[in-house]
């Protein structure tokens, strides 16, 4: 038996001796294709640049003098397809309301005509590879006429590619803005479907050197939850690097949530993308576990889908009492926040802070959340109801829809704790402090 178990531990000393050099390699290959990416991509993809379209030409008018920012994402926004677009936009306003002309440069090759025409409409330029060809390139030439100072990346994959070009090109401070630490997010998704941990666990390698490598290389990182910030702070303090990360919102309030009277409000709401996997996984839950234990009348019980994609969403039973109503305008989406009486957030997996939380409250609607629904949001849970307990849930629900004066305490609690910490002025001087670093 001693002698086996010593044969056991050499061959474990061995393995790890054989391991570790084979990540080490699994990272130095990944550095190196982010490092060449771009360039591929310029060489191989951008064979012809599209003409100016009638949108373009509506473009902004320049404020000459003033110091412009960079923002570079995969693609503009369209505010009703994803809550990553609706946060990215609301980030640039902020750009552009701290005193910087924006300049939004897509990486896709066939970007959002929409998502355009919604930038240009808040004043901030567009620009997309197809256009301008290969961001160095095109830093080097036309786009040094723009006082370009400060620049923001977005999307971890996006932001690892195009970090090395930035810093070759412009000497201004760059931002990192995370929605979320994704490698968390697939760490939890393995958790809840052990069916996926094999695919998600290539993917959360490589998300994870990438959002490390991003950690250590952007002069600030932002991230919508403190937790998120403090992980980002205790990582490079372990790599003896200072700390540059703080918690900056999905969603900012400039004045007051108007809380209107509940009375004539009726049935549940669920906002969100049928691509985001823990939106899918929430809903099924929810409507096993949850809606059929509903003491309320039909109407009352119905739940509200509305999301980008969710017209292919297929409820767990034919039984249960749903409306799909997929992609909407935003009429149609502030229509469905002023007619529901709860908005659901059932999550059971995810990262950083929900868009679709900050978003009820901000419609003045009371949220009935998990606890992976809250997260980021510590102290909501004094004044909305959290619990991954399907019959607290139930309780809860059934409670804000039949006391209306626990309807408007909820509301009117959640909506002042939204106006003292996301105040969009105390965000606006903020970024205006890091940009002008």
């Amino acid at each position: 038996v001693s002698g086996v178990l010593r044969g056991s531990q050499v061959l474990a000393l061995n393995m790890r001796r054989w391991v570790a050099p084979l990540s080490r390699a699994k990272h130095h290959v990944l550095e190196a294709v982010l490092a060449v990416v771009p360039q591929v991509y310029a060489r191989w993809f951008d064979r012809s640049r599209s003409p100016a379209t009638a949108i373009e030409q509506r473009a902004p008018a320049v404020q000459r003098g003033r110091r412009a920012v960079l923002l570079v994402d995969h693609d503009f926004p369209e505010v009703d397809r994803d809550a990553g677009s609706r946060a990215i936009l609301s980030f640039a306003k902020l750009v552009g309301e701290a005193g910087f002309e924006l300049l939004f440069w897509a990486a896709s090759t066939t970007p959002s005509a929409a998502g355009r025409a919604t930038l240009h409409q808040a004043g901030i330029h567009a620009f997309c590879r197809s256009e301008t060809g290969p961001l160095e390139e095109w830093l080097r030439g036309p786009g040094r006429a723009w006082n370009l100072g400060g620049t923001v990346l977005s999307r971890p994959l996006i932001a690892a590619m195009y970090l090395p070009v930035i810093r070759r090109s412009l000497s201004g401070p760059c931002i990192y803005y995370g929605h979320d630490i994704h490698f968390r997010r697939l760490q939890a998704m393995r958790r809840i479907d052990a069916n996926s941990s094999r695919g998600f666990c290539w993917q959360q390698w490589v998300m994870g050197r990438v959002e490390r490598r991003l950690w250590q290389c952007a002069d600030a990182v932002l991230y919508p939850s403190q937790e998120e910030a403090d992980e980002v702070n205790t990582f490079r303090r372990a790599h003896a690097l200072t700390d540059n990360a703080e918690m900056f919102p999905l969603w900012t309030l400039d004045g007051e949530v108007c809380v209107a009277a509940p009375s004539d409000r009726k049935g549940l709401l669920f906002v969100g993308s049928y691509a985001h996997a823990p939106n899918v996984d929430g809903l099924d839950w929810f409507l096993r576990e949850v809606q059929p234990k509903l003491q309320l009348h039909a109407g009352q019980r119905t739940l509200t889908i509305v999301g980008s994609g969710m017209e292919a969403y297929v409820p767990p039973s034919t039984t249960m009492q749903v409306r799909v109503l997929g992609r909407v305008d935003d009429a149609t989406l502030d229509a469905c926040y002023g007619h529901a009486r709860v908005v659901i957030a059932p999550l059971r997996f995810g990262g950083g802070v929900k868009g679709k939380v900050l978003e009820a409250i901000g419609k003045g609607v009371p949220c009935v959340m998990s606890t992976a629904g809250v997260q980021g949001l510590a102290g909501l849970e004094a004044f909305l109801p959290v619990s991954d307990d399907p019959q607290v849930i139930v309780s809860a629900i059934q409670r804000l829809v039949e006391d209306d004066a626990a309807w408007v305490a909820a509301a009117s609690g959640a909506s002042a704790y939204l106006r003292q910490r996301y105040d969009a002025g105390r965000f606006r001087e903020r970024l205006r402090q890091m940009l002008d670093a």
